[in-house]
């Protein structure tokens, strides 16, 4: 099972030469959450359904996904030296996340289990969008000390500033989701999916006794 972000950053710049210096704002965030149906009256069919239905990120299947859009205002003044005033980085996250149709098809420790899990999932994707709260926070606090002899410079500037925090944060989110895996993989929900298969079939042992006694009837039958 894996819970994979998909950021796309399309960067929008806003920059427009000289203008006053107002109060500087910190970075702004907003959440949209969106959620896709899973049914299913037990726990592997709740999954086949997420295998399903869910999200794909980066031609993967995925069963929960945050994506960012991030977009960048400023105005670049030059007196002695250039800099970037009122700067603002902002990112708009999208976290899709199953939401199951209909819990009381399932058993009371299935549906615990279910619960633990979809909380776990949005929790998981939260933390995605906690990283990359930082990194807009990281950028937006470097890009504002910026200074130059010219525009062009700084406009340079920033931008390599931005691609060092994102390809950094990317290697964070890497490293999270690593280390989540080994999580998944002991959950109880995920432990419920995965039962079946480790469940051992019961045997029918037939002793050599019984197996005489049942030839014995047999050849009775047409005595």
């Amino acid at each position: 099972m894996r819970a994979i972000i998909g950021a796309a950053f399309g960067v929008a710049i806003a920059f427009s030469s000289l203008g006053p210096e107002t109060a500087q704002a910190a970075p702004a965030f907003t959440t949209k959450y969106v959620y896709y149906k899973v049914s299913g009256d037990s726990a592997v069919g709740i999954y086949v359904s997420m295998l399903k239905r869910g999200p794909h990120v980066k031609g993967e299947k995925a069963y929960a996904a945050t994506s960012a859009e991030s977009s960048q205002r400023g105005k670049l003044e030059l007196t002695n030296s250039c800099r970037i005033i009122d700067y603002q980085y902002s990112v708009d996250f999208t976290i899709r996340l199953p939401k199951l149709t209909d819990e009381t098809a399932l058993s009371a420790t299935a549906r615990n289990r279910w619960q633990q899990f979809s909380n776990f999932l949005k929790k998981h994707e939260e933390t995605h969008r906690a990283i990359w709260m930082g990194c807009a926070s990281e950028i937006e606090t470097r890009v504002r000390a910026l200074r130059g002899r010219t525009c062009d410079e700084v406009e340079e500037k920033a931008q390599r500033i931005r691609d060092e925090v994102q390809n950094a944060c990317n290697l964070k989110h890497v490293a999270f989701d690593a280390a989540e895996q080994k999580r998944l993989a002991k959950h109880p929900f995920v432990k419920l999916v995965l039962a079946p298969l480790y469940s051992p079939k019961p045997v029918k042992i037939t002793t050599l006794a019984t197996k005489k006694r049942k030839k014995s009837a047999a050849a009775a039958l047409f005595n």
